[in-house]
């Protein structure tokens, strides 16, 4: 009998050795891939905080950009309001000229106009009274007769002188609108350098 439980204490050794072993490895496994899973999850987080940052840090960028662009279009918007304004006082400053300053500026036109024979001088409304049918027989040469129109363009200063139809056009908002056309870019250069 003896032999028997010796028998039997072995094997339940031998079993007990087994379940030890086996648990021992079973342990290290589970460790093993708790190891790695926790490993890949630290690396999954790290990925997804450093892509986090860099769509926080491309949204600021983004935001960034569109401010300056904004603060850009804004200072542009301004300085268009500025040169619109420049452009206005500038009609309303003609508007206002003496007698003697539109009778100047009328004789720099009338001695280069490439007009020959009889034609007919339109004022601005805001030049009436500014030039006489004795003022223009005085400035005008043998090769041009101007007569002084009767009617007179309302809201504008300045004049214009008509021909057969062809009419040159020296109204005061005309001339701002050209050279506002041809000149604007180079005025904004020199005020806002």
């Amino acid at each position: 009998m003896d032999a028997i439980e010796k028998l039997v204490e072995q094997i339940l050794e031998k079993g007990q050795a087994e379940v030890s072993e086996q648990k021992k490895v079973e342990i290290k496994r589970i460790n093993q891939e708790y190891q790695e899973q926790e490993e890949a999850l630290f690396l999954q987080e790290s990925k997804l905080i450093e892509k986090n940052q860099e769509l926080i840090n491309k949204a600021f960028k983004q935001k960034q950009n569109r401010q300056q662009l904004d603060i850009k279009q804004a200072t542009l918007n301004q300085k268009q309001g500025y040169l619109e304004q420049l452009f206005l006082e500038s009609i309303e400053r003609m508007n206002h000229w003496s007698e003697k300053e539109f009778q100047a500026f009328a004789e720099q036109i009338i001695i280069q106009l490439p007009v020959e024979g009889e034609a007919y001088l339109k004022l601005g409304e805001f030049s009436e009274g500014k030039l006489s049918e004795q003022w223009l027989v005085e400035h005008t040469n043998s090769k041009l007769t101007l007569l002084l129109d009767k009617e007179v363009m309302s809201n504008d200063g300045g004049f214009i002188i008509s021909k057969e139809g062809i009419e040159y056009n020296f109204l005061f908002s005309s001339l701002v609108q050209e050279i506002k056309k041809m000149e604007s870019f180079k005025i904004a250069e020199l005020l806002f350098q």
